[in-house]
């Protein structure tokens, strides 16, 4: 239900604090893969990719 306050203002609600907390996140998570990806020891695969071939028909 709603509460009625009165003589006091209206609350006003941000949504920086949020969206800042995201895009935060997104950074850290994208650092964090690229340091482990620059740190890896492994060699670089190539990948291949296949197309199937048509097969002519047949008569």
């Amino acid at each position: 239900m709603y509460e009625h306050r009165y003589n006091q203002p209206e609350r006003k609600f941000s949504t920086g604090l949020p969206i800042g907390v995201m895009l935060l996140a997104m950074v850290v998570i994208g650092g964090y893969l690229f340091v482990g990806s620059a740190l890896s020891n492994t060699p670089r695969q190539q990948v291949a990719t296949v197309l199937p071939t048509s097969v002519a028909p047949s008569n």
